[in-house]
């Protein structure tokens, strides 16, 4: 990884020294999906799953991917994606599958690709596609990228103009506790997406170093009118006894701009970054319900905006001399702002009148600092000793409906012991302590018409801290198979679940302390015995939990923990054809979420779907893809209790909806 680095950073070529941690796929191996963009070749690379990581986090270093282009991590929190769709295919010199990495950049993850670029290549890509949803609607998608040399300076753009709607139908039966039918109510669930983006990168050698500068701007608009039909005490017929409308516009502007520079003095690389995000959101959502004759049974208004800041400052000093120690270190400075503003309103017949939910208008400010120090200890050709500390600092303070100063401290020790038998077998086992990212949003209060419930905000929220032990497994055998298998315990405190807060009102807190375990694994078979040119891919977990929760006095299940999660997909790419075909399933999966008064328990069935892809019509790649052959059906069960779940049940709601089937065509291709 390192090698890249100097590589980049001096424009010069370097030679490659054999590194058993590192496989290198070229071009070629890719020529039979015929790629696009270097983010079609990361989705083909055998036995990995790209995490693009997490825009919403705080700081830079904690939302980190498993990619990196020429060694380092864009200057973006949510632009690596972008960025290997800015790269055409036909930049790519080859992509480095590293195993064992020690850098900072890799954040203790046991798998990252490394995309190398040729240098001085001017090329595009672009992309147009057309989707039929499950109601015959059909819609247009278009996108496109252009990077060459512009005045000295290594340049990408990319534009992107997205658009999407779904039909969803829905039934829903609300009981009693005795289970005896309320009501039941039929809805139309259509909803829009739209997004539109521009996003690009420059570079340039700048005083013995590289300046790298990034940029994104990007709106997002989420809409839909949503009718129902209700019907008391029986199940839907022809007369419905009331009518509703749900109602809801969101609406997003996001600003993010970027610069980093490395410059190498010996055996050290110097790397300093600066980062600004920025969003400015409204969102805005109304239900009215009328009886059969048109008189008003409620009206209910929700208004709120949301506006985060957020500036990062960081800077790493890495060795990069040929040594059987590698130490990195850094320090990295952030201060996050959000602005909230809430509003909910009802009217029963007396016009709207205000509601009061605790911590609706608030202001959240955050000044965290933190200093890291990696070592990376080759003990032997075969045996590998990573070692780092972290010490973080902040400070939270929240005004407004709420007034609240908190201050924190942590440390973050992580540990990590790989062994190599073979080159194409490693085991890593190890330990690292991380401190969650809060959502500041949670501070402040929230409405959903839709399930009838609020949230009050909580100004005494901290992070949780998560200390995780694991162990893995990763096998590069013969042609493109590969296997990757990691066993895990976490043990977590001060997780956040929803509890009564001291205003008595329900929201986010702090609520004690939890396990979480699972296993993971990826598989890359190739089936060429079987079928020519056809493989199996395949990734999944399975999870489980503990909570002590302080509702109900016992131990649960943690909230939004989804199991079991499989996909898996068979393509074939016949030799010497010009076409492709495969299918592609994932499996069914049950979690919970779970209130003051309530029990969420949602569950989805398979889903299948396929594609056909081919580059025989012309000088580009012409797609057919199903999404959801009409398969997956999904079930949602709420279980309400008096006065919370320690109580009585006291009634439930049913909802039953099925996915629609999506037809997309796509053509895309290169200049």
């Amino acid at each position: 990884m390192a090698v890249a680095l100097v590589a980049f950073a001096s424009g010069m070529a370097v030679a490659q020294t054999p590194d058993p941690d590192r496989t290198a796929y070229t071009a070629a191996d890719y020529a039979a999906f015929s790629p696009q963009t270097a983010l079609d070749m990361v989705q083909r690379t055998p036995g990995f799953v790209f995490d693009e990581g997490d825009a919403a986090v705080r700081g830079f270093g904690g939302s980190s991917g498993n990619v990196l282009i020429d060694g380092a991590r864009p200057s973006s929190k949510a632009g690596v994606l972008d960025a290997l769709g800015r790269i055409p295919a036909s930049q790519v010199e080859r992509i480095e599958l590293i195993r064992n990495a020690s850098t900072s950049e890799a954040q203790g993850q046991a798998i990252v690709l490394n995309v190398v670029r040729r240098a001085g290549v001017a090329s595009g890509t672009w992309s147009t596609e057309i989707e039929r949803n499950g109601d015959g609607t059909v819609y247009p998608r278009l996108e496109a990228s252009l990077s060459g040399a512009v005045g000295g300076w290594r340049t990408s753009l990319k534009a992107r103009v997205y658009w999407e709607e779904f039909p969803f139908r829905s039934l829903r039966l609300n009981r009693n506790a005795a289970g005896d039918l309320i009501s039941a109510t039929v809805t139309d669930l259509p909803s829009t997406l739209g997004e539109a983006t521009l996003s690009g990168d420059a570079s340039r050698p700048v005083a013995g170093g590289l300046l790298n500068l990034t940029g994104r701007l990007g709106h997002y608009n989420y809409y839909f009118d949503q009718p129902g039909e209700t019907f008391l005490g029986r199940l839907p017929d022809a007369a419905p006894d009331q009518s509703q409308l749900n109602q809801l516009d969101v609406q997003r502007w996001t600003l993010e701009l970027g610069a980093d520079w490395t410059r190498v003095y010996g055996d050290w690389s110097v790397k300093t970054l600066g980062l600004l995000n920025y969003r400015d959101g409204s969102e805005s959502s109304r239900q009215r319900r009328e009886t059969r004759q048109g008189a008003l049974v409620s009206r209910t208004v929700v208004a709120s905006t949301a506006q985060p800041l957020e500036l990062v400052g960081r800077a790493t000093l890495t060795g990069i001399g040929v040594s059987r120690l590698r130490p990195e270190f850094g320090a990295e400075i952030a201060y996050n702002r959000f602005d909230r503003t809430f509003a909910l309103a009802i009217d029963t017949g007396g016009g709207l009148a205000p509601v009061p939910i605790p911590a609706s208008n608030v202001t959240v400010e955050e000044l965290r600092g933190e200093a890291f120090a990696t070592l990376n200890w080759t003990l032997s050709p075969r045996w590998t000793l990573e070692g780092g500390l972290a010490v973080e600092a902040s400070e939270i303070s929240v005004t407004g409906d709420a007034a609240r100063t908190q201050g924190f401290s942590f440390f973050k020790p992580s540990l990590a012991l790989a062994w190599r038998p073979s080159e194409r077998l490693l085991f890593r086992v190890g330990a690292r302590r991380t401190v969650g990212q809060l959502d500041f949003g949670d501070f402040a209060a929230t409405a959903d018409l839709d399930d009838d419930t609020t949230a009050a905000g909580n100004p005494d929220l901290g992070p949780d801290q998560t200390t995780r032990y694991y162990g893995s497994v990763d096998y590069r055998g013969g042609g493109d198979f590969a296997v990757n298998l990691e066993v895990f315990h976490e043990d977590r405190r001060d997780v956040l679940e929803q509890i009564v807060l001291p205003s008595g009102a329900p929201g986010l807190a702090n609520a004690g302390d939890a396990t979480y375990r699972g296993v993971k694994g990826t598989l890359t078979l190739p089936l060429d015995r079987l079928l020519a040119g056809a493989r199996l891919t395949a990734e999944g977990e399975v999870l489980d939990s503990d909570f002590d929760d302080p509702v109900i006095g016992r131990g649960r299940p943690l909230s939004f923990v989804y199991s079991p999660d499989v996909e898996i997909e068979f393509r074939h790419d016949p030799p010497g054809r010009r076409f492709s075909w495969g299918v592609t399933w994932q499996s069914s999966e049950e979690g919970d979420l779970y209130l003051v008064d309530e029990i969420d328990v949602i569950r989805t069935d398979d889903y299948f779907g396929g594609f056909v892809e081919t580059t025989a019509l012309g000088g580009f790649k012409t797609r057919l893809a199903l999404r959801n052959a009409d398969t997956q059906r999904s079930r949602r069960l709420r279980t309400f209790f008096d006065p919370d779940r320690g109580g009585a049940i006291v009634g439930s709601e049913e909802r039953f909806s099925r996915s629609p089937t999506f037809v997309t065509l796509t053509f895309s291709g290169s200049f």
